[in-house]
């Protein structure tokens, strides 16, 4: 026969949480969620970077391509409509847009509310300027058969050595800027 004592039945194990701890976290839980939330809601920094991913990996491409088919490629950029065509010829008198080698359309990408996943993005800025003075605030880069790159100029439908190159990509208050880097052709992405 077990004998008890009186103070172990009166003070019984205590088991679980008493309300107030209970509360407590659920405060803690609330202000952390009211913190982090919004911040994953927008996340536009990453929305900026995979623009500028898309950007470089297509400047890339059209230097890759004026390298293999030993001719100038261009790169147009309309700000107006948020968006930027690959080109095989550039001139006043009419472009021939490059063919996607995946899908076979047109190779234009577009930025904005027709693209899912970049709706907030947009091209903030677009400046190539040239040696030459006269080719200077241009929204057209070629690359030629060695890769360099050059501003474009469609008033004289020329090109001059590249002084100059920055594009910059924005996302709600985030903005990327790719530099292409004047003779060699390399991009940064600041």
């Amino acid at each position: 026969m077990r004998i008890y004592s009186n103070k172990s039945m009166k003070n019984p194990a205590r088991r679980g949480f008493t309300l107030v701890e209970i509360l407590a976290v659920l405060v803690i839980i609330g202000i952390a969620s009211a913190i982090v939330i919004p911040q994953l809601a927008t996340r536009d920094d990453l929305r900026a970077a995979a623009a500028a991913r898309i950007l470089v990996a297509d400047l890339i491409y059209a230097q890759n391509m004026a390298i293999s088919q030993q001719r100038p490629i261009y790169v147009r950029f309309d700000k107006a409509n948020n968006k930027y065509s690959l080109l095989s010829v550039a001139s006043s008198g009419g472009d021939t847009l490059m063919k996607h080698p995946m899908t076979q359309v047109n190779y234009i990408q577009q930025f904005g509310s027709a693209t899912k996943g970049l709706e907030a993005v947009s091209i903030d800025s677009v400046d190539f300027d040239g040696v030459d003075s006269a080719i200077v605030d241009q929204f057209t880069v070629a690359f030629d058969e060695m890769g360099a790159p050059f501003a474009f100029s469609y008033a004289t439908n020329s090109m001059s050595d590249l002084k100059n190159g920055v594009v910059a990509i924005k996302a709600g208050s985030f903005t990327t800027t790719i530099t292409i880097q004047p003779y060699t052709g390399e991009l940064t992405v600041q």
